[in-house]
């Protein structure tokens, strides 16, 4: 029997898997580089290159990016030097396909270098990677019925159609012009990129991002090449990403996978280092999906044949809640062991991770912790630049009313604003604004009608059921159930009994009379 069907494209998550994996290597200095004494700081990054999946595994290439700033041999000047370090891991994860969409998150947990000599260096990092398998299918509906004869009985159902996927590339340009008062830039020591404030808007046929760029940099200037020099600026950022089927009333979720941001010096007009291109990417993952009420076939039955319903289990998926929230957090970092006076702060870096969630009352519960580093210049001349760093730990509720345990939610973290202020020589200041998104899906296991079979009815049995039936409606009842068990229909039902609506209560009396379509006997 055919019956009318509607075209569901849905997302969902079908496995994870994680693992930790340590990244070591030992790294020699150019040949133009001085030796070094002492080394003073390192800033890392992981960058994913490519993941290959395979049958029940999936190949991860990558690389270990650093800079290291340290005190060299040229009469106590500060250096830098910057490496990568490239690894490949094997993440193991059952059933997965080739034509799988794996979506693979990274983070480094610690970097730690150290000087074997004074040309030589042994990095050794803790990364963070999480694999995720987002399975895409498509779930036919049944929303209708092509016989008119069939009784039927509709459910309406709140569910999301997916209308695309995709990792993608959002590509950053911009220059920075040094402030007037700065000398020309001799040589780039360190530099820090950072992302804050990350807010994506859908419009009609695009999705518009906005936040802003936090730029640390070190030089040595042309003048006295000896004399660091430290410039902090920030960078408005406003990109558009193409999307054809965005509107303003899509529900979309963009995850940001990777932030490779880097300034590079170069010549203005003039001929003199004066301009910072700051370019790099942002890759990320987007979804984009459109909520929708369908009326989907629960149950029927025909007067003249005996139908047999096939069922099939899915799982789909609607909306519960989409919450992008925000929260200050404050806290003293103490300086310990400051072998002199701190002078200026050059920069403060932060970094957000969430390490534990869970489903509470009406809500998820998110800890983690803010990892910050200092960077500053002081009073001494054996050692003019120092580092601090600590950790503030956070604990949050997110709001999501009904939330039960097994709804599927996302969950993800960034910094709005960080602010460190010198107290004393002693302990430094910091406030933050974190955000946490949260996206919180209703899980519902049901069974959809798949195919419908006719079969002549038990004359028998039919015969056997009296013509007229008197009915005491019992808790729970409902007028569709009682007209099909009696072999009649809801419409006649309610007219029989003078019913306003479909609406019974325990207690009812009903007069029921057996339809009579079913041929008789020969």
């Amino acid at each position: 029997m055919d019956f009318i069907k509607k075209l569901l494209q849905t997302n969902q998550e079908r496995g994870r898997a994680s693992i930790q994996l340590t990244v070591e290597n030992d790294f020699n200095l150019p040949d133009y580089e001085p030796d070094m004494i002492k080394l003073i700081d390192r800033k890392g990054t992981v960058r994913i290159q490519e993941t290959r999946v395979e049958p029940d595994q999936a190949v991860v290439n990558g690389l270990l990016l650093f800079q290291a700033l340290y005190k060299c041999t040229e009469s106590g000047a500060i250096c830098s030097l910057q490496g990568e370090v490239p690894f490949t891991e094997t993440i193991h994860m059952e059933g997965i396909q080739e034509t799988d969409q794996l979506i693979m998150h990274c983070s480094m947990e610690d970097l730690a270098l150290s000087m074997i000599n004074s040309r030589k260096l042994n990095i050794r990092a803790l990364i963070d990677l999480l694999a995720i398998d987002h399975m895409e299918q498509q779930v036919e509906l049944p929303t209708g019925m092509e016989d008119t004869s069939v009784q039927t009985l509709f459910q309406q159902q709140k569910m999301l159609q997916l209308l695309t996927q995709k990792k993608d590339i959002c590509r950053i340009h911009s220059e920075i012009l040094l402030p007037s008062n700065r000398p020309n830039i001799h040589k780039l020591l360190w530099q820090s990129v950072q992302l804050r404030g990350l807010d994506s808007r859908v419009r009609t046929g695009e999705i518009e991002l906005t936040g802003e760029l936090l730029v640390n940099i070190l030089y040595k200037g042309e003048e006295d090449e000896k004399q660091v020099q430290c410039m902090e600026t920030t960078v408005a950022l406003h990109e558009r990403i193409e999307c054809s089927v965005c509107e303003p009333d899509t529900l979309f979720k963009l995850v940001p996978l990777q932030v490779q941001l880097e300034v590079t010096p170069t010549a203005d007009e003039d001929g003199e280092n004066r301009v910072l291109m700051l370019e790099g990417t942002l890759d990320f993952y987007l979804r984009v999906w459109r909520e929708e009420e369908l009326q989907v076939l629960e149950d029927a039955y025909s007067l003249q044949d005996e139908l047999v319903l096939e069922r099939e289990p899915v799982n789909l998926q609607c909306l519960l809640v989409k919450n992008d929230s925000k929260f200050k957090t404050a806290d003293q970092l103490p300086l310990e062991n400051q072998p002199a006076e701190i002078l200026q702060l050059c920069a403060s870096v932060g970094d957000v991770f969430i390490e534990d969630s869970r489903i509470v009352a009406d809500g998820i519960e998110a800890e983690g912790i803010l990892k910050v580093r200092m960077l500053y210049i002081t009073a001494s001349d054996d050692m003019p630049i120092g580092i601090a760093e600590g950790v503030i730990p956070f604990s949050r509720q997110i709001e999501a009313e009904g939330i039960r345990p097994e709804d599927p939610f996302e969950l993800s973290a960034g910094i709005d604003q960080l602010t460190v202020i010198l107290a004393d020589n002693s302990q430094a200041d910091v406030k933050a604004v974190i955000s946490l998104d949260a996206i919180v899906f209703r899980s519902q296991n049901t069974s959809l009608i798949s195919g419908i079979t006719r079969h002549p009815v038990d004359l028998e049995q039919y015969e056997k059921q009296p013509g007229i039936a008197g009915y005491i409606v019992k808790t729970g009842d409902r007028l569709w159930d009682i007209a099909k068990e009696h072999h009649t229909t809801v419409s006649d039902v309610i007219a029989m009994n003078q019913l306003s609506g479909e609406h019974v209560s325990r207690g009812d009396k009903l007069l029921i009379v057996k339809q009579m379509s079913v041929p008789a006997n020969p």
